[in-house]
């Protein structure tokens, strides 16, 4: 069986005995990115229904008016349909796409008259974030706050470990933990019903902690030997199962190592869904009326308590 597949709940039989019809489930977005990629127009109608409105939504918080955030959703669609259609564009993460989208949009809007439409703290963003390109890693203090807490959380272990999930995975986590909607409100993306979502959610919070788990050891192992002979514990430590004597030579080691003490942390935020870095390096902009949720992971995440400014 497929790592992510989940078992439909079993149908209850009517009074005479006899199974009901099974239940039509709507679509998936992975299914209708398939038949957009076969030119089936419906389908397209049917994801810009899906997600127009958190698009717009999010391009308002970057735009002066909402007439220009319908104009800036609009070219994202378009953007994507065109990438679609030409055997790229995304998978199952169709929301996280577009949003990014926005965000890319609306930085080229910048270098443009189109500037002159977009709020002028988004435009200050998007000038900072392209300096970041050539900008030396240890020379970003001259950048905003926002800006630096995207540039490191892009390289974080925890943005590599949420990169590293099947697509599938990342979408169920985004609009489960980062968009706090409700499985029942997910399920027709991944065409699933709510108890199937909440499977999904749960094997991809599981597999985040596992792919930030190895990733750390693998830092660890080739960065320090001591760290190395800890590593592999730091999971068993979260969950309360570690061994009381091996638990205290981990306290001590975490004691001395800031590195691993902020493994450990992060660790335990990793178990409870998605790391507050990941909207971050995901789409980087969240303006005033941007994700509340997400904004709120951000400015209480220990790894990126630096862009609290840009959901401010």
């Amino acid at each position: 069986m497929h790592e992510d597949s989940v078992l439909p709940p079993p149908r209850d039989l009517y009074d005479d005995g006899i199974l009901p019809p099974p239940r039509e489930l709507p679509a998936s977005d992975a299914e209708l990115i398939g038949r957009m990629r076969s030119g089936d127009d419906t389908a397209y109608e049917e994801l810009y229904r899906r997600h127009a409105d958190a698009v717009r939504r999010y391009a308002r918080t970057c735009c002066r008016d909402a007439h220009t955030a319908d104009d800036l959703t609009a070219e994202v669609f378009a953007r994507m349909l065109q990438a679609v259609r030409g055997g790229s564009g995304p998978e199952h993460a169709v929301r996280a796409y577009l949003l990014t989208a926005v965000r890319r949009v609306a930085a080229g809007w910048t270098r443009s008259a189109g500037r002159e439409q977009l709020v002028e703290d988004f435009a200050v963003f998007a000038a900072q974030a392209a300096h970041t390109a050539k900008v030396p890693d240890d020379d970003t203090l001259e950048l905003g706050a926002d800006v630096r807490a995207m540039h490191e959380a892009e390289q974080s272990m925890a943005m590599r470990a949420f990169r590293s999930l099947p697509e599938r995975w990342q979408a169920v986590l985004w609009h489960t933990e980062v968009e706090d909607e409700s499985p029942s409100e997910v399920a027709m993306l991944f065409g699933l019903d709510a108890n199937g979502t909440r499977v999904l959610a749960s094997r991809a919070r599981e597999g985040l902690k596992q792919a930030y788990l190895q990733a750390h050891v693998s830092d660890a192992l080739a960065t320090d030997e001591e760290c190395a002979r800890y590593a592999d514990q730091l999971g068993t430590y979260a969950r309360g199962r570690l061994r009381v004597r091996a638990e205290r030579g981990l306290r001590k080691h975490l004691e001395e190592c800031a590195r691993c003490r902020l493994a450990a942390t992060q660790i335990e935020e990793v178990a409870s869904g998605i790391p507050a870095v990941v909207p971050v390096a995901v789409i980087g902009w969240f303006g005033v009326a941007g994700y509340a949720k997400a904004a709120g992971l951000i400015a209480g995440g220990a790894g990126a308590a630096g862009a609290a400014g840009a959901a401010a």
